[in-house]
């Protein structure tokens, strides 16, 4: 199983929490993943993550109007 490499701050899904968020980076073997409007991040295994699929490309589950974040590389 190839394991999918996301750039920072790129949209990913989680599967095993069903989220979507901004890839931050890796770190012992996790992928940190930080809510699209901010927060908290969370990790997650590298096998959970993935791209963003069909019907999940504008889920938002703080509810920010669409288009209204954007993503920099800081």
């Amino acid at each position: 199983m190839t394991v999918y490499r996301p750039k920072r701050g790129q949209l990913v899904h989680d599967r095993r929490t069903n989220r979507t968020g901004v890839y931050m980076g890796a770190w012992g073997g996790q992928q940190y993943v930080r809510p699209e409007g901010g927060g908290c991040e969370w990790t997650a295994d590298p096998a959970d993550v993935g791209p963003i699929g069909p019907g999940l490309e504008y889920a938002n589950p703080l509810g920010a109007p669409r288009g209204s974040i954007r993503l920099t590389d800081a």
